[in-house]
């Protein structure tokens, strides 16, 4: 296997040379980078990546911790961040905890040994000390981690006052208003309560039903929402999650309502699945885009050096109609 010092040998240079060509250091003329990567080619030389790591005091790796890669939503700012922090030079380890404080632990730890660059964190399973803790660079996603972690978060104030009034607009009586479990610690709880002031405020029953730790798990929701037509035959509207109001409307269909002249249905996210069901959804789309950029932009500044502990509010969401509303 060639060494630098054949590389060295063969471009007619130094060994420094070769060292300040592959890490872009210090002054290198046009006809010394040519010769230095012919050379390269010609011997199939592969850098030790270790010992360029060390040089630059970077691994150029960063791990996303997220609770369900195969959820959706997760799914969606996941490949973006990856695209975006390859283009960066950077490469993703995904960490998928299942909603399990211990594999959250483990992975935090592994991390943290492999010693990445920094951490985007989309779960909070741990106590806060926990993140605080962590002496590296750290962004959330949509969770609430500590004061010194920067959160970065839609406008979920905004996107629920979009659904609540898409139902006051349809003339909704009695609408079923699915939330997130309310002992972890996220921005996203904002819409749930936006969304019930609003339709009481306009005289609309609001049927707070709030997902619990264990009810992760999409198999689940098409039991909860039945269970719960079961309670509330009066229901005309649903308004969660596109993954859980498209069980929704599923179960409306098997009851035999009308979608949507007897029932009306809003998502929240505006992932793939809103988009392909039928009746496409109405739905509050999240800026996916916007969201994966300021993330991997505030990581990459925190990596530099700087100072950052504010939260980001991003407030580009909007209605989209589909068939589930008029």
């Amino acid at each position: 296997m060639a060494g630098i010092k054949d590389v060295a040998q063969l471009a007619g240079v130094s060994v420094s040379t070769v060292s300040r060509v592959l890490n872009k250091r210090g002054y290198i003329s046009k006809e010394t980078y040519e010769k230095v990567y012919q050379a390269i080619d010609q011997l199939d030389y592969q850098p030790n990546q270790l010992a360029r790591n060390l040089y630059n005091r970077r691994t150029y790796f960063i791990g996303l911790l997220i609770p369900d890669v195969s959820h959706p939503f997760f799914a969606e700012v996941a490949k973006r961040v990856e695209l975006l922090l390859y283009q960066h030079g950077y490469k993703l380890l995904l960490c998928n905890t299942k909603e399990k404080a211990n594999r959250e632990h483990d992975y935090l730890n592994m991390l943290r040994q492999n010693k990445v660059d920094g951490i985007i964190i989309g779960t909070h399973m741990l106590k806060t000390s926990e993140y605080e803790k962590i002496s590296l660079p750290v962004v959330a996603i949509d969770m609430s981690l500590g004061e010194q972690i920067p959160t970065i978060s839609s406008d979920h104030e905004k996107g629920g006052r979009l659904a609540a009034m898409e139902f006051v607009r349809n003339g909704c009586k009695c609408v079923l208003n699915i939330g997130g479990n309310t002992d972890v610690k996220t921005p996203a709880l904002v819409r749930n309560r936006v969304f019930q002031e609003l339709l009481e405020k306009h005289n609309i029953r609001c049927i707070n039903y709030e997902l619990k730790e264990n009810e992760f798990q999409r198999g689940e929701y098409y039991q909860i929402i039945n269970s719960l037509f079961d309670r509330y035959p009066e229901i005309d509207g649903a308004f969660s999650t596109d993954v859980v109001v498209v069980y929704a409307v599923k179960c409306a269909l098997e009851r035999g309502l009308k979608v949507p002249e007897q029932f009306k249905a809003v998502g929240y996210d505006g992932v793939d699945i809103a988009k392909m069901f039928h009746p496409t959804l109405t739905y509050v789309a999240q800026p996916f885009d916007l969201l994966a950029m300021n993330l991997v932009d505030t990581l990459i500044r925190k990596i530099d050096g700087e100072e950052i502990t504010e939260n980001l509010i991003l407030p580009d969401v909007e209605l989209v109609r589909g068939g589930t509303t008029y």
